[in-house]
């Protein structure tokens, strides 16, 4: 899959594509159910399929007080809808002046040289232009009016019944339903980030642990201790994860920031610090406890471990 930063990169003369526009923040199944059309279309027209996001999510930009989590940043959402099978990803900066274009503008630079979209793929609740005045059902009037096919899936909902969004699957990830995520994402949800110092609390009950520090904007689970897979590299262990605070040893009243640790289980390597980890979170065990000593809160971990290792396996 070819990656462009800008139309200007889109080679001289192309057009004749098949394309799917939308922010795809955590290429979810619904997602995908839209990708996946434009794909399909462009093998049937012999024409390249082509998937155009935004950087960074248009809510970061409009309403910054709002800004929302990131199920999955840039490079891991290109790995993803590069799996689908698109042939190229078009990310467009989304600044002010770009949410200043109007709709028909809009249109028009997706039907348009160089893009020359002869099929358009999107979701039901697609908005566009400027204070999203554009519908996705003013997107299918206007390929009417030029030729252009519109494609408008219908939106996948969960064994509920309720509709697929990203949204709503932010919310379950902060709520710590890690297993409900995956079966929207169709997949694990993901944390990744570099593993930095940590207090040595966990060295010093014998269970050393990773401190892992994710991106500030990222999607992270409720407080909790879950079961994860961690690579680092390519080498996959199970990881048992704490998300939280690490009451057994703060004082009462203290609140320092929420932290990730994990115990990669059989690491017996060298320090992981400035390494970059992977946890794929698999299930939640348990909500964050304090515990009355060491002892117990071990006793625990090891508990924690053991479910751990069988949940990775399964």
């Amino acid at each position: 899959m070819k990656t462009y930063r800008s139309l200007g990169e889109l080679p001289l003369g192309g057009g004749r594509r098949s394309v799917a526009i939308g922010s795809f923040d955590g290429v979810h199944l619904g997602h995908r159910a839209i990708i996946a059309t434009a794909v399909e279309q462009g093998t049937a027209l012999g024409i390249p399929s082509t998937a155009i996001t935004f950087e960074p999510h248009p809510i970061a930009v409009l309403r910054p007080h709002l800004r929302p989590t990131v199920l999955t940043p840039l490079e891991r959402k290109a790995e993803l809808i590069a799996e689908i099978g698109v042939d190229e990803l078009l990310v467009l900066p989304f600044t002010r002046a770009f949410a200043r274009v109007r709709a028909d503008r809009f249109i028009d630079m997706i039907g348009s040289p160089p893009l020359g979209a002869e099929v358009i793929v999107v979701g039901e609740n697609f908005r566009f232009g400027h204070g999203g005045a554009g519908t996705a059902e003013a997107m299918r009037a206007y390929g009417r009016s030029n030729g252009i096919v519109v494609e408008i899936p219908p939106m996948v909902s969960s064994a509920d019944g309720k509709p697929i969004s990203s949204t709503r699957i932010r919310r379950i990830v902060g709520d710590g339903r890690v297993e409900e995520a995956a079966e929207l994402l169709g997949r694990p949800h993901r944390i990744v980030g570099p593993v930095v110092p940590g207090d040595q609390r966990g060295r010093e009950l014998g269970l050393p642990t990773a401190n892992i520090d994710p991106p500030a904007d990222a999607a992270i689970p409720g407080r909790g201790v879950y079961a994860a897979r961690a690579l680092l590299d390519d080498t996959a262990f199970p990881a048992a994860v704490n998300v939280g605070l690490a009451p057994t040893f703060r004082e009462k009243g203290e609140r320092p920031p929420l932290r990730v640790e994990a115990f990669l289980v059989g690491y017996e390597g060298p320090d992981l610090y400035e390494r970059i980890i992977t946890l794929d979170v698999l299930a939640r065990l348990r909500d964050e406890q304090r515990f009355d000593g060491p002892d117990e809160l071990v006793a625990q971990i090891k508990d924690d471990i053991a479910r751990t290792v069988a949940i990775a396996a399964e």
